[in-house]
C-alpha cells in the first residue's frame, strides 16, 4: 500500500520525497509465515537461524523496494521517460558483518559487509552494477544519491560517495 502511495504521490506531483521505514532497528516481527523461521526477525540476525534465515528476512524487504520500482518504471512522464528516470531510491538495512565498535568484533551492527541497495536514474545514477564498495561507509550511497537529486553536501559527518554509481 505505501508503494502505491508513493508511486502516485510521485505521478501526481503531490511529492518528490518519501521514506518508507518498512520494520524498526529492533524488529521482532514473527519470520513463520514470511520465511517459515521459528523466530523474529531481530534474533534470526543474532544466530538464532541459518544465515538464509537472514537472507529471507532481507528478501522480504527488497521485494517491496522491487514493487516501488516497477510502480515507478510503468509511469510515464510528459517527456517519454518515466518517474524512475527521475528518481533516486535507496534501501539500507540497520547493519552488516564485521567490525562493531559497540559489541563484540563480529556482529550484525557493523557497517561493514553491509548491503545498501539503489535504483533510479536521477541525475545520472546508473542501473544494474553492483559496486563492492571496500573501506566505503554506506551513508556514501545516500550522499551519492543526495548528490545525483541536486541536494549539495552529505549526510551528517561521513563526507564521501561512491563515483562508480553514476554514468
Amino acid at each position: 500500500a505505501f508503494a502505491d502511495l508513493v508511486a502516485m504521490a510521485f505521478a501526481c506531483d503531490l511529492s518528490r520525497v518519501a521514506a518508507i521505514q518498512m520494520t524498526m532497528w529492533k524488529c521482532y516481527m514473527n519470520m513463520f509465515q514470511i520465511g517459515g523461521w521459528q523466530s523474529d526477525m531481530h534474533e534470526l540476525t543474532h544466530g538464532a537461524g541459518p544465515l538464509e534465515s537472514v537472507s529471507d528476512s532481507v528478501k522480504w524487504h527488497v521485494k517491496h523496494l522491487a514493487r516501488l520500482t516497477s510502480l515507478l518504471a510503468d509511469t510515464q512522464e510528459v517527456d517519454g521517460s518515466t518517474l524512475l528516470d527521475h528518481s533516486a531510491l535507496v534501501m539500507t538495512f540497520e547493519g552488516g558483518h564485521g567490525y562493531d565498535p559497540e559489541g563484540s568484533d563480529y556482529g550484525a551492527h557493523s557497517t561493514e559487509n553491509m548491503c545498501v541497495l539503489i535504483a533510479g536514474h536521477a541525475g545520472g545514477l546508473k542501473g544494474g552494477v553492483h559496486v563492492a564498495a571496500t573501506d566505503k561507509h554506506p551513508v556514501d550511497v545516500v550522499n551519492t544519491a543526495m548528490n545525483a537529486v541536486g541536494v549539495p553536501g552529505n549526510l551528517g559527518e561521513v563526507t564521501g560517495n561512491i563515483p562508480e554509481l553514476l554514468g
